[in-house]
């Protein structure tokens, strides 16, 4: 019996699909493979990267956590993460990191690269499928359902809360979505109140962050293509973009990327606040706010 393709649990994880979908992810996977083969006749480039993906699970050969991450980011020459405004960042005491998510998967590993030395209690709130590779040490995990809906909001809290209590260092994605693009400006989806909600509980100030990344022009077309052919469904649109998020994290390996921490605001900033400030940190990469 041949082996099963370990993109199909990636695949199966991203869009939130239970085990009943399996003829359907076999299905999706097989067309992704096709436009994949096509892609690469007609640009030389894959569309997916799937078997490239692949090549990089098999190469990382079961490593999670620092490992994986020091390796992804050692692939390709080497990946260049430069951290400014490292000194707004204590060394020790607990403290929240309220980020902007322009890219997707990649957006932690930029952050790892630039403060796990920095804060070796880093820890991360992100989906159920990146505690498979990061680790339970590094993720604080949240259980999606199709809507992309927390559902297991009190432990999320409960977590959340106890790895401040050990004066630990805490990342949060602020919109926990990937933003979309209009006129060449990426525009994030407002803030959620968790972020505001956990500092005020907690008292611990927030640090506004923020990488200057974006992603390929494909991505940005693919979720306005998908968008119009679901009649205008935004959700359809990312679930659907987010299948480059292989490709696109690949694409950046290699490069030189700059991180941005800016001055601590106080516990329970509002959301909007907060997001202000982290997409001030990088000039020209965001719609300026209202």
């Amino acid at each position: 019996m041949a082996s099963p393709d370990p993109m199909e649990e990636l695949l199966r994880a991203r869009l939130k699909r239970p085990v009943g979908w399996t003829l359907c992810i076999k299905a999706l996977l097989r067309a992704m493979y096709g436009v994949d083969s096509l892609s690469r006749l007609t640009t030389g480039q894959a569309f997916f990267a799937l078997r490239e993906s692949k090549q990089v699970l098999e190469h990382l050969d079961g490593r999670v956590g620092d490992a994986l991450i020091k390796e992804v980011l050692a692939m390709n020459g080497g990946t260049d993460i430069v951290a400014q405004g490292l000194e707004h960042v204590p060394k020790t005491g607990a403290i929240l990191i309220g980020a902007t998510h322009p890219i997707g998967t990649f957006d932690f590993l930029a952050h790892a690269g630039a403060l796990l030395d920095h804060r070796p209690d880093l820890k991360v709130v992100a989906g159920r499928e990146t505690e498979r590779f990061l680790g339970a040490e590094r993720v604080i995990s949240v259980d999606f359902n199709t809507r992309f809906q927390a559902q297991n909001v009190r432990d999320l809290r409960r977590a959340m809360i106890a790895h401040l209590e050990t004066n630990g260092a805490l990342l949060i994605f602020g919109s926990g979505k990937v933003p979309d693009m209009a006129d060449g400006l990426l525009f994030e989806p407002p803030w959620k109140s968790g972020l505001t909600n956990i500092s005020a509980a907690t008292g611990v100030a927030v640090i506004p962050a923020s990488a200057n990344m974006r992603n390929s022009r494909h991505y940005y077309r693919t979720r306005r293509w998908a968008r119009w052919m679901s009649g205008n469904n935004a959700i359809f649109g990312r679930e659907v973009a987010s299948l480059r998020y292989s490709s696109e994290l690949l694409a950046k390996l290699g490069g030189r990327y700059e991180v941005i921490y800016g001055p601590q605001l106080p516990a329970g900033s509002p959301p909007d606040a907060l997001q202000t400030a982290a997409e001030a940190l990088v000039p020209g990469l965001y719609v300026p706010a209202a």
